[in-house]
């Protein structure tokens, strides 16, 4: 299996994006985005105050049935995990990682390290 970590610096070369710029007067844009692909999805919601929560999901269970029956998607297993540090050093493997369904991360955009973005 071979493995990919986006950096910043990849970005500019990655295939097709959606940048959420966060300002209403540059461009109107939705509070959420969902990426979904066989095995589960990945969610980002900005929230009130212009933060952002990441959620990635693993479907566990069919959570479709009542919305759309019929519909029938993969299921996912996680068969790797990693949080790793700013110089890239892995710092834990996640534990128990199938009994895990949502993984989230609440992100506040900041300038520089200790500004907000917005003042």
């Amino acid at each position: 299996m071979s493995q990919f970590t986006s950096k910043n610096f990849l970005i500019a070369k990655a295939p097709k994006r959606i940048e959420l710029l966060g300002d209403k007067t540059r461009r109107p844009e939705p509070a959420q985005h969902i990426i979904e692909f066989p095995g589960g999805a990945v969610e980002v919601s900005r929230t009130t105050d212009g933060c952002y929560w990441v959620h990635v999901l693993i479907t566990r269970r069919d959570v479709c049935s009542d919305l759309l029956p019929g519909r029938a998607g993969a299921y996912g297993d996680i068969v790797g995990s990693r949080i790793t540090r700013v110089d890239g050093s892995p710092i834990v493997d996640i534990d128990n990682a199938q009994a895990i369904e949502q993984i989230a991360v609440l992100i506040k955009p900041m300038r520089t390290p200790g500004r907000e973005v917005g003042r």
